[in-house]
């Protein structure tokens, strides 16, 4: 349901401007990253994702006989940076019949307690020869089992569906589907009472040969009384011709059903979370959250018309203000009742005014200024004005290029295309370094992205969460300032 870039902008925000996830964590710290077995680091490193031992090949060849062909330096230079055997070799990919091998970006401990994990793999005598996925659904909203629902198990090679199953849960909300193959990943879906519920896709680690789900459903509301926002951040920089507003937010149903949404489009779907976005927006982006297929344009501004579960949901968004010759000014409007709002705004020098916020010491990041407002306990229809006196000049936006080129270069997937095509013109080992952390850079982002993913659909425990991000968040904040 959710892909893996959603997270990037906001992760990168966080990542650049230090600001503290939105989503809150118990406070004591975790253990190292170094404490995590073999196993453990080829499942948490994606590894599993493309590749079985002893099973067959999946998108990724078996690894059960890579000692065949590699020494065990190779296979962690492969963990660590398949990159760097594409270029010495000229092959990408190396190995006919598979996709190239993205970058795993694992530190050189973990890349090889990796490979001493694979090369020590006791592959059975007599493995399984299939697989299932069993569980239960229950109603949350009725605390108990939920019979009669429709459950459908869709197989896929890597992003391309192959087949589908459907069943409905038994008088207990029991379910299992079987005899599944080691070479696909699956995702589940359920349908109730008009809302769709969707797991992540799943894959069999090397020696996992059944999963078993809890699967948790709600009764709907068309009441949006429990809706609600913990944090706001909304950040605000100069660009050509325009300001350049990225809003992220964590939104938060704390009822026992779930929101349907209410007045219904013209197409017979019913708006759910409302976005308020000032007058004379332009070029919105739904970057986490929202898919734009599931947007409809509203006299405030656009709504979802998806169902809201309880508990959070993170939705991030962009869009631009032109920029007038003098004055621009623009609003935000509060949707919900929102417990903590940041608003961040690039110090360009020029008058900046905002009311409906309370103004606190301006922040530092990478040597720049950032003004900044807080509020807390906002209401529903609150009014927050924002105003820039004078005119902004070209070198305004020279001076915040390098965020605003980030971001926006993010937003719009063109990071890696760059890459490729700088790649191709290198012509020192300077630019070559460059070239590499960029790569690195993104990779790393799309990690992050995908472990929050993987948390908020409950595949990854807490501790590991933490631990993992942890790790990653440092490596992240180390490169950018390398580059």
């Amino acid at each position: 349901m959710k892909s893996p870039i959603c997270n990037i902008v906001f992760v990168f925000i966080i990542a650049i401007l230090g600001i503290e996830p939105i989503v809150s964590y118990a406070q004591d710290h975790p253990p190292s990253m170094a404490n995590l077995s073999g196993q453990e680091l080829f499942i948490q490193s994606r590894c599993v994702r493309c590749h079985t031992i002893g099973r067959g090949r999946f998108v990724g060849p078996d690894l059960s006989a890579v000692s065949e062909k590699y020494s065990k330096d190779k296979i962690i230079k492969w963990i660590e940076n398949p990159q760097q055997i594409y270029q010495e070799s000229g092959k990408m990919p190396y190995n006919e019949g598979y996709p190239p091998m993205p970058p795993m970006n694992v530190p050189p401990a973990q890349a090889e307690a990796i490979a001493d994990y694979i090369l020590s793999f006791n592959v059975s005598e007599n493995p399984a020869a299939k697989g299932s996925i069993s569980g239960q659904v229950l109603n949350e909203t009725s605390d108990g089992p939920a019979p009669g629902v429709e459950l459908t198990l869709t197989s896929y090679m890597g992003e391309r569906p192959t087949d589908d199953k459907t069943i409905e849960s038994d008088e207990q909300g029991n379910f299992s589907f079987e005899n599944l193959g080691w070479d696909r990943s699956y995702g589940l879906t359920v349908n109730f009472k008009g809302t769709q519920y969707s797991t992540d896709k799943m894959v069999f680690n090397p020696d996992e040969d059944t999963k078993v789900l809890t699967l948790p459903i709600y009764e709907p509301t068309f009441e949006d009384d429990d809706l609600a926002v913990i944090e706001s951040h909304m950040i605000v920089q100069a660009s050509e011709g325009a300001l350049s507003i990225a809003d992220l937010s964590l939104y938060s149903n704390k009822g026992d059903k779930v929101y349907v949404g209410g007045k219904e489009t013209e197409d017979g779907r019913k708006k759910s979370l409302k976005f308020s976005v000032p007058k004379g927006a332009l070029d919105l982006n739904f970057v986490h959250g929202a898919k734009p297929e599931d947007i409809v344009q509203t006299e405030y501004g656009f709504a979802d018309t998806t169902s809201i579960l309880p508990g959070e949901k993170r939705v991030v968004y962009t869009y631009n203000i032109a920029l007038d010759s003098g004055t621009t000014k623009f609003d935000k409007t509060i949707d919900y009742p929102t417990e903590n709002f940041l608003l961040l705004v690039s110090d360009t020098g020029k008058t900046a005014k905002v009311s409906g916020l309370t103004s606190v010491e301006p922040v530092v990041v990478q040597g720049e200024s950032f003004l900044k407002w807080t509020g807390t306990d906002l209401n529903p229809g609150h009014q927050i004005k924002i105003r820039f006196e004078g005119q902004f000049m070209k070198n305004d936006y020279l001076k915040w290029g390098a965020l605003g080129f980030l971001l926006l270069i993010l937003v719009i997937g063109f990071i890696y295309s760059t890459f490729v095509k700088e790649k191709s013109n290198l012509g020192t080992s300077e630019q070559n370094k460059r070239g590499d952390g960029v790569d690195q850079r993104t990779a790393l982002l799309q990690e992050i992205a995908q472990l929050d993913d993987s948390f908020e659909s409950g595949q990854v425990d807490e501790k590991t969460y933490r631990d993992i991000r942890e790790n990653k968040m440092e490596e992240l904040k180390k490169l950018i300032r390398r580059l």
